[in-house]
């Protein structure tokens, strides 16, 4: 018996050959693309900020599904064809022109260091926004309303 008197418990394995069937390997191997994808744009979603404005808790499902629909479509580029999308993906230097409660927000989470934030536009106001490191997106803000940079338009 370990320390403390207890025995360990044991995994119950599953009932008939389930485990003899099962593929043991490298798992790049079993997924399409997988091999190639080291380049590719992918997302980390650690860092999201549930606790500020701009959180996804306020994102409807359908919108949802968009915004996962339009990332798997990015995990096909590399990052050099993300960075030539055009208006599609921008990256800022901070604070810029960052809004003031954006900014506040930032250091309350402790990114108050970071020098950049990236962003990706969905349609005419919705923005994704994070910190790119080497080809991974840490998504950070999902900003509906065009608020975290917002433009500043010419004669308006």
């Amino acid at each position: 018996m370990p320390k403390g008197g207890r025995a360990k418990k044991k995994l119950a394995l599953p009932p008939s050959g389930a485990v003899r069937e099962k593929r043991i390997g490298d798992v790049r191997l079993l997924l399409s693309g997988a091999a190639t994808s080291d380049d590719r744009v992918c997302w980390r979603f650690s860092h999201v900020d549930h606790g500020g404005p701009w959180g996804f808790d306020q994102m409807d499902s359908a919108t949802l599904c968009e915004v996962l629909t339009k990332l798997r479509d990015c995990e096909t580029m590399t990052l050099n064809e993300l960075r030539r999308t055009g208006d599609f993906f921008k990256e800022y230097e901070l604070p810029g022109g960052l809004c003031k409660e954006a900014v506040a927000r930032l250091a309350a989470i402790g990114f108050d260091d970071a020098s950049k934030i990236q962003r990706l536009r969905f349609t005419g106001t919705q923005r994704l926004y994070g910190f790119l490191t080497g080809n991974i997106f840490h998504v950070l803000w999902w900003d509906p309303l065009h608020e975290v940079y917002p433009s500043n338009l010419k004669h308006t």
